[in-house]
């Protein structure tokens, strides 16, 4: 995708009151399982998450489905889940929610391909979820100021609770 990223706008998301199965996917792998969850899934953890220096959680996963990046993210890995729920114990501030966490699901591929062939393809997503939740945008750095934070190569949040690490206190 390049500059170009998938933006999630959490407060716009929840003002919309849409549930996450009237968002669709086109990757035929996501036909039951659509691949907005995991985008979803993604966002959440990222808005959530308090993205702790020494993170507990981490520490206490036995099978390394939680990784601290070297941006200061944590970042959550759904397949290598077992549902142990060793990480919401471990978290001091209960923001680990396992009924939400899809622990064995498809992941989205950010229709990847289809930018390649198509650099203004929008993806199904974009098309069905309510008008700027989600959007693919072309952006080089993170907006702090808007609180929009890159989760990942291909996915940005925005989301006013989330701060970064040297925004920490």
């Amino acid at each position: 995708m390049g500059l170009k990223k998938l933006l999630i706008d959490i407060p716009a998301l929840i003002d919309s009151g849409i549930s996450a199965e009237e968002i669709e996917c086109e990757y035929i792998y996501h036909r039951k399982n659509h691949g907005a969850f995991s985008l979803l899934e993604i966002a959440e953890f990222a808005s959530y998450c308090r993205q702790c220096k020494d993170a507990f959680c981490v520490a206490a996963c036995p099978k390394d489905a939680l990784e601290h990046l070297e941006s200061g993210v944590i970042k959550r890995w759904n397949m290598r889940c077992v549902g142990c729920k060793s990480c919401v114990l471990a978290c001091p501030f209960g923001t680990i929610f396992p009924e939400v966490i899809n622990y064995i699901s498809a992941n989205c591929d950010f229709c990847i391909n289809q930018f390649e062939a198509d650099p203004d393809f929008q993806p199904l997503c974009v098309k069905t979820a309510p008008p700027n939740t989600l959007k693919i945008v072309a952006m080089v750095n993170e907006d702090k100021k808007n609180h929009v934070y890159f989760c990942g190569e291909n996915v940005a949040v925005k989301s006013p609770s989330w701060r970064m690490k040297e925004e920490r206190v």
